[in-house]
């Protein structure tokens, strides 16, 4: 009899028994399916809330990316006319929003052409308009490092926008 006692004081100091004690195991740990469903319920909200603002962050990301690329490699061809004294052209097609730096070396490959499409990863943006204009459009430093002529080059990513301003006179292109 005392055996028989210590079993079921036992049972009941153990905590609660499933299935109305069949199976002899113990409740097992876990979520209850409206637990599961306020979490879920929580998480979405949290992401409709965050979904807007990280769309918007990575759009500003990838514009300024592009825009700072487009001004470093201005640089570049002007200075590389500068250095080797001769005309460096960088060349526009504002339709497939790419630009190509003629007689320069690219930084990826040891040779080809230098093209960077602002269309394609990680800048995923475009070229809107190049002098106020659509098409292809050019600018050429002389061996001096002076441009032929200043102006906007315009860059967006979804419904962002950098214009890149080029100085005329010295070649000195700013985010604006």
């Amino acid at each position: 009899m005392r055996a028989v006692n210590r079993t079921a004081a036992s049972r009941l100091s153990s905590g609660p028994v499933c299935c109305g004690g069949r199976g002899g195991g113990r409740m097992r740990p876990g979520f209850s399916l409206i637990e599961v469903t306020i979490v879920m319920v929580i998480l979405s909200i949290m992401v409709a809330v965050a979904a807007p603002r990280w769309v918007a962050s990575l759009q500003r990301y990838r514009v300024a990316n592009a825009a700072n690329r487009l001004v470093a490699d201005l640089k570049r061809a002007q200075l590389t006319a500068f250095r080797s004294s001769t005309t460096k052209t960088v060349t526009f097609d504002v339709s497939r929003g790419q630009y190509t730096l003629g007689d320069v070396k690219p930084l990826e490959r040891p040779s080809g052409d230098y093209v960077v499409t602002l269309s394609e990863a990680p800048y995923k943006s475009s070229l809107i308009s190049v002098w106020g204009g659509t098409g292809t459009q050019t600018i050429t430093f002389d061996g001096f490092g002076i441009p032929d002529k200043g102006g906007n080059i315009i860059v967006a990513s979804g419904n962002l926008e950098r214009t890149i301003t080029v100085d005329a006179i010295s070649g000195t292109a700013v985010i604006q």
